[in-house]
């Protein structure tokens, strides 16, 4: 496991999500197929420009192995 990232802002999480995504070789409408995101919607939450709900947060973090530590699972 990854030491834990600290995640102040929608920002963060927008980034540690579209980092993650890209490592693991996924565009945004894979990841979109994969949670049921709709992928503009995917796009702005990358971007931090709207918060997503508690259930959408935790779809995409457990599509992408990323605990809410902000570490993710190899």
């Amino acid at each position: 496991m990854q030491d834990p990232i600290p995640l102040q802002s929608l920002t963060d999480f927008g980034c540690l999500i579209q980092s993650r995504r890209k490592a693991l070789g996924l565009n945004q409408n894979d990841l979109a197929a994969l949670t049921g995101v709709a992928q503009s919607n995917l796009s702005k939450i990358e971007r931090g420009l709207i918060p997503a709900t508690l259930e959408t947060y935790l779809r995409l973090a457990s599509t992408l192995g990323i605990d809410f530590y902000g570490s993710y699972r190899s």
